[in-house]
């Protein structure tokens, strides 16, 4: 496969990562829940796997991005 076609699947893990943020920060109608109530703060461990998956993606788009400028 040419690296012009990797470059397109190394950013869906960016874009899965993306559209799951989406999702889990949206109001999902729950009438039970109050206007003012708040979500409780996501733990620690998972802001950090969020944060090792974020930045995952963005390496591999710099490495696509690299071999994509090296194949013009």
């Amino acid at each position: 496969m040419s690296r012009a076609r990797w470059r397109p699947l190394a950013l869906l893990p960016a874009a899965a990562l993306g559209a799951l943020l989406l999702t889990g920060c949206g109001n999902h109608g729950h009438a039970a829940d109050s206007p003012g109530s708040a979500s409780p703060a996501p733990a620690a461990s998972e802001l950090a796997h969020m944060q090792k998956l974020l930045d995952d993606a963005d390496s591999a788009a710099a490495v696509a991005d690299s071999d994509a400028a090296a194949d013009k």
